[in-house]
């Protein structure tokens, strides 16, 4: 069982989200938001909530931040996440898509872009490429010509969660160790 699929939280956040009207985001977008911060070079985001747009009670607040820390402990213990959406890129499910996710998932990298590329400018826009390239953030015309070719972008779809493991090592992992001299 999924470490997020805790049914008591994902309620709070899905809940309310889902009674704020059409401009909250939907569960699957939440989700690759929390997935960002979790997989992210963030140890601990200020107040996730704030990073929505709109106000959130603390209640759901306080859950979608025990969400974010399920999502690391699962990845620090080798589990794969389960996206709560097809990883079908085509697919299109009015804000329950793997477009919407990617999108959710971006916007978790906009809280702080600079920590996400400063390691290593180029690695980054690789690992990151798949996420890009789906939620159709990005109206670069060398993406759509990627875009055509429904092969890679199957592909890279099947990778992200794959992809979201190695995110994780390359922010969290054993060589990124803290600087205590422990060497």
């Amino acid at each position: 069982m999924s470490a997020i699929s805790n049914p008591s939280l994902k309620n709070t956040a899905k809940h309310y989200f889902e009674s704020q009207g059409d401009d909250a985001p939907t569960w699957t977008e939440l989700h690759g938001l929390l997935c960002a911060l979790a997989v992210g070079p963030q140890e601990n985001p200020a107040d996730l909530a704030a990073h929505l747009d709109m106000p959130v009670p603390d209640e759901v607040a306080d859950s979608l931040e025990q969400l974010r820390q399920r999502l690391t402990t699962q990845l620090l213990g080798g589990e794969p996440i389960n996206l709560p959406c097809l990883l079908d890129p085509y697919q299109e499910d009015d804000g329950q898509d793997l477009a919407s996710w990617c999108a959710g998932f971006m916007s978790g990298v906009f809280v702080d872009e600079a920590a996400w590329y400063e390691p290593d400018e180029e690695a980054m826009v690789q690992l990151l490429l798949p996420f890009v390239l789906i939620s159709g953030l990005d109206d670069d015309p060398e993406l759509d010509n990627l875009w055509q070719d429904t092969k890679v972008i199957r592909q890279m779809a099947l990778g992200i969660p794959e992809l979201l493991e190695e995110l994780f090592l390359f922010f969290h992992g054993p060589d990124q160790g803290d600087d205590t001299g422990n060497d």
